[in-house]
């Protein structure tokens, strides 16, 4: 559907799908494709998507396009290795994820390494965060865990589970087996080469914790839900408290400006993600509950720039989005995934010039794949009736994994209450 007449995109093309249609054709890697060698997928016969415990809750490209990792409501990761010969037809190919790793409990976060490259097993990693236990390495060619990494509390001696991950790509330290996690008032750095070990270095976001007013009222307070590294080495950090953190360095030096997003003209209950421009100087605040997208002029007036308005996204579901050159993508728990452009080029309230219709329940993720030309979308939520009949008020410093009723807006007919549910991951050419 055109929006606008500045955009330049063709309507997509469904390529593949998890949806089992009779006319799908196995959309996987053969023996070549993976590694050159023999092996065969290490899913089980039983491993499918229920539509309704299972919805996907996210999904991410690998730098080298060639695998989506998505995390599932069921506590699993699945890893899709996709053919080279997706884009040619027939279509759309059956998707079928070639490993899936089960977790004991809910993921809170996941982050792909920077360097994933599947002709390179040493660099086919990811981490996941499960709640209340140590952070995990994992890798598509191996059906176990690779690795481990505590993160204790020290006054309970309980693990802590991060709320936010995220590979360090800088050139600062050029050094991608680093990685970031978020948690509570604190951000931590780790060495996925120590394994069994704690973090490498810790930074807290606020003074202290103890002050009648959390932090003396200096610093970012609240879990650290979103990390994001700018290309000359800022990183930033989001609070579900709506506070956003600079810290030049690369993470290791000092802060350099806080900001509370909060205002009287837009709404929002918790950031969920925040993703820096390719010139560093523009920052993207994505929170929940939130019908748009606040765009900062970090290096300029440091100041809200623009609001990418009519973005459904009124749920405490994470809903991820992507960010790629001066074009912003996003799902709606209407199913439609909209597009922005101008980044940076546009100020105030902004509307989408592009969307379409890629599923019919809430689309939990938008990811681009890294040539820009093929869009990878997920989608599903939990469905409960009397959360959709209630306004019970958000709770602004819990994750949707610690949330029962955190389903909110799916698709139902208000005559009959008949629910659509759609739990699957698809990828449309353009």
């Amino acid at each position: 559907m055109e929006l606008g007449s500045t955009a330049s995109r063709n309507e997509p093309h469904l390529v593949g799908s998890t949806n089992k249609d009779p006319k799908s054709h196995l959309g996987l890697h053969d023996e070549e494709t993976v590694l050159q060698g023999n092996l065969e997928p290490q899913a089980q016969n039983g491993d499918s998507l229920t539509q309704e415990s299972s919805y996907f809750k996210s999904a991410q490209w690998s730098s080298d396009g060639t695998s989506i990792v998505t995390s599932s409501a069921d506590n699993t990761l699945r890893t899709y290795i996709l053919s080279p010969t997706l884009l040619s037809p027939p279509h759309p190919y059956h998707l079928t994820p070639y490993t899936t790793h089960h977790l004991p409990e809910p993921a809170y976060a996941t982050a792909i390494h920077p360097s994933y490259t599947l002709s390179e097993p040493s660099t086919a990693l990811y981490v996941v965060s499960p709640r209340a236990l140590p952070i995990r390495l994992l890798s598509p060619f191996v059906p176990g865990i690779l690795a481990s990494y505590p993160l204790i509390n020290p006054t309970t001696e309980a693990f802590i589970a991060p709320h936010s991950l995220l590979f360090d790509s800088s050139t600062y330290t050029n050094n991608p087996n680093l990685f970031f996690a978020g948690s509570d008032s604190c951000i931590s750095i780790f060495d996925i080469n120590r394994n069994g070990e704690g973090p490498v270095n810790s930074m807290k976001t606020i003074p202290s914790k103890r002050k009648k007013i959390v932090g003396g009222g200096v610093g970012m307070k609240g879990i650290v839900s979103a990390l994001g590294l700018s290309s000359d080495g800022v990183l930033a950090g989001g609070t579900f408290g709506r506070w956003v953190g600079l810290y030049d360095g690369a993470g290791r030096g000092g802060m350099v400006g806080v900001f509370e997003v909060r205002d009287e003209e837009t709404i929002g209950s918790g950031i969920t993600q925040v993703l820096w421009s390719e010139c560093g100087r523009y920052l993207c605040v994505v929170e929940r509950e939130s019908d748009g997208i606040g765009v900062w002029d970090i290096r300029g007036t440091g100041k809200r720039l623009s609001w990418m308005r009519s973005r459904k996204a009124r749920t405490m579901q994470r809903l991820r989005v992507e960010l790629m050159g001066g074009e912003l993508w996003a799902g709606g728990t209407d199913g439609y995934v909209q597009m922005w452009e101008g980044l940076g080029a546009v100020e105030g309230f902004t509307g989408p010039v592009w969307n379409f219709k890629a599923h019919d329940d809430a689309v939990s993720a938008a990811a681009m794949h890294p040539s820009g030309s093929v869009l990878a979308t997920s989608s599903g939520q939990r469905h409960e009736l009397d959360s959709l009949k209630s306004n019970s008020p958000s709770r602004p410093d819990k994750s949707e994994e610690d949330t029962p009723r955190a389903a909110s807006h799916s698709l139902v007919d208000e005559d009959c209450m008949a629910i659509k549910i759609d739990s699957s991951l698809k990828i449309w050419a353009f």
